[in-house]
């Protein structure tokens, strides 16, 4: 009889591959929100800083 060869089991690496990418996906997007929290900051202060500066008449 012939070898019978059963289709190859890649279930676990395939579930690991997609938790590595989603992994990586949440951390950019986490990395992003904190960028935006930080020029948002950076923007509260610099407008801080003109509106100190401006001479009122």
């Amino acid at each position: 009889m012939f070898l019978q060869q059963a289709p190859a089991d890649t279930f676990n690496y395939m579930v690991l591959g997609f938790s590595v990418i989603l992994s990586v996906l949440f951390l950019y997007i986490l990395s992003l929100v904190i960028r935006i929290r930080s020029l948002k900051r950076d923007l509260r202060l610099l407008q801080e800083v003109v509106m100190k500066e401006e001479p009122t008449h």
